[in-house]
């Protein structure tokens, strides 16, 4: 969720509050990241707060990374992704489970 404010002390404070530390300040905007499990509480402390939110959204985060070792997956992986970018349009973000996902992208096929 983002929300704007005053204060970098209500930021703490509504972080606090939300039992979430991972946020990031760019002016007078907040981006927290919150499980959705805690979304309605922190919901709650922003309006009782009378801070304003802005947007939010949601992103799926795997709950287990996997690493590729087989180079025929990286290879299929590697050109999936570029079909991809090559194909769609319109799309921000690509969510997958692959912690090697950069080693992969970099054409460096084991």
């Amino acid at each position: 969720a983002v929300v704007s404010t005053q204060s970098t002390g209500e930021v703490e404070e509504l972080a606090l509050q939300c039992g979430t530390e991972e946020y990031s300040v760019e002016g007078n905007t907040i981006t927290f990241t919150i499980p959705e499990e805690e979304q309605k509480g922190f919901f709650e402390e922003v309006k009782a707060l009378g801070l304003v939110i802005c947007s939010q959204e949601a992103r799926w985060e795997a709950r287990e990374m996997i690493e590729v070792k087989d180079g025929d997956t990286w290879k299929r992986i590697a050109l999936f992704m570029e079909m991809m970018e090559t194909n769609l349009e319109g799309y921000e973000r690509i969510y997958h489970n692959i912690e090697n996902i950069d080693e992969i992208l970099s054409g460096k096929y084991r």
